[in-house]
């Protein structure tokens, strides 16, 4: 529980929050189509870090797991699976 309310952990959440939110208009507006492989790994890390941050509060935050937040994280880390391109 420490981990996740620490201030690394949530310096880099916010990071790649920013990141998820603003890096597909990033890639459309600054490189051509060979750069979009390298935003869509960078979107499969992301993906895999919300992941991994919706799993851990499940496991240590008592009401997380099913409750709002949890729907939420959940469908805003779905949503990136539309960010690349390897699975649209």
């Amino acid at each position: 529980m420490d981990i996740l309310d620490g201030a690394v952990f949530s310096t880099l959440m916010t990071i790649i929050t920013l990141y998820a939110l603003f890096g597909d208009d990033i890639r459309v507006l600054v490189t051509d189509i060979e750069g979009d492989p390298t935003f869509w790994v960078m979107n499969i890390i992301a993906l895999w870090a919300f992941s991994f941050e919706i799993m851990a509060a499940s496991l240590a935050k008592p009401d997380y797991f099913n409750g709002f937040f949890f729907w939420l994280d959940f469908i805003s880390t779905a949503s990136l699976l539309l960010d690349i391109g390897w699975v649209v």
